[in-house]
């Protein structure tokens, strides 16, 4: 028999749940299994213990001291609506900005004039950052053909990248570890 089955047998046995069968396969288990016979055993002198502790049972008043010593329920909740409350206006004093901002220069985008000055900027944002991510794709293609002629630098980078990794698990470890004691 398996070792997780005997256990199971041991546990039904303390129980008064097994059967005589059962029983003779667990004992005869035990006979030839030296640890299972030393576990039957310790499980045998805990489950005496625990038959022989005496029954404790709480005290008369000990819900009525549980239940004053738990946080007031209602001031609780006040705190959480003024917090919430808190959150709710400071998300929404920046849309009410937005909006008077919007009413306040509305009538501008009525004009022609301000709309073709704001459609040339616009073009000349979008050429600035074409321009930008051109230069910056030219220069990741210059930084792959220098890796392709020296790996050893991608190989260098990635030994710092794990020195990195590995001493911030470090640090982590420690100041964890100082926070405890």
């Amino acid at each position: 028999m398996d070792h997780d089955e005997i256990y199971t047998l041991m546990m039904d046995s303390l129980d008064g749940e097994l059967g005589q069968v059962e029983q003779n396969e667990m004992l005869a288990h035990l006979s030839e299994c030296p640890s299972c016979a030393r576990e039957w055993e310790t499980i045998q002198a805990i489950h005496q213990l625990f038959l022989q502790a005496p029954i404790l049972s709480p005290a008369a008043d000990f819900t009525q001291r549980t239940l004053a010593l738990l946080p007031n329920t209602r001031h609780r909740l006040y705190a959480l609506i003024t917090v919430y409350g808190f959150f709710l206006l400071a998300g929404l004093l920046p849309l009410a900005f937005i909006l008077w901002i919007g009413i306040q220069i509305g009538p501008a985008f009525n004009q022609p004039a301000f709309v073709r000055s704001l459609m040339q900027a616009g073009g000349q944002i979008l050429d600035l950052v074409g321009a930008l991510a051109g230069a910056g794709l030219q220069g990741i293609g210059t930084f792959g053909e220098l890796l392709g002629q020296q790996p050893a630098i991608l190989g260098l980078m990635l030994v710092m990248v794990g020195v990195i990794f590995l001493w911030g698990g470090v640090y982590s470890q420690l100041t964890s570890w100082q926070r405890r004691v």
